[in-house]
């Protein structure tokens, strides 16, 4: 076991959007293990209903949905206005990111698929607890 894995994020709470069932299971596996509150959605219409009903910390957005696709979903998020939504942190969950189209669509970053994502995710967890504590 590594130094992230026994560390907690007791408190955070992330939206994770993403159409696959496989990817939903295995971010909200990792999250339940580090103690963070995850909130779950298949597409980009629940992550709007959800983003402007509930506070979260963070969001990881898939960027192929149905309805709704990520881009759409973080350049709606951004458009509510407001410090919030304006500055709410949205990463964009893809192996071969368009950098110049997320930052288009208002992504504050990306992670990438596996086997590197555990660790990215770690990192990213690790650096919001230390920004914001």
């Amino acid at each position: 076991m590594d130094s992230y894995e026994k560390k907690s994020f007791k408190g955070l709470h992330v939206l994770v959007v993403n159409a696959n069932l496989i990817d939903q299971r295995l971010i909200s596996h990792l999250l339940l293990q580090w103690d963070v509150l995850a909130d779950v959605t298949a597409n980009g219409r629940d992550a709007l209903e959800m983003v402007s009903t509930d506070i979260y910390d963070l969001v990881l957005m898939g960027l192929m949905m149905p309805e709704l696709d990520g881009y759409e979903t973080t350049r709606a998020i951004r458009a509510m206005g407001g410090n919030y939504f304006g500055h709410l942190p949205v990463y964009a969950l893809s192996c071969n990111p368009d950098n110049a189209r997320l930052t288009e669509c208002g992504f504050t970053g990306s992670l990438s698929g596996l086997p590197l994502f555990k660790e990215e995710l770690q990192e990213l967890l690790l650096q919001f607890m230390t920004v914001h504590s």
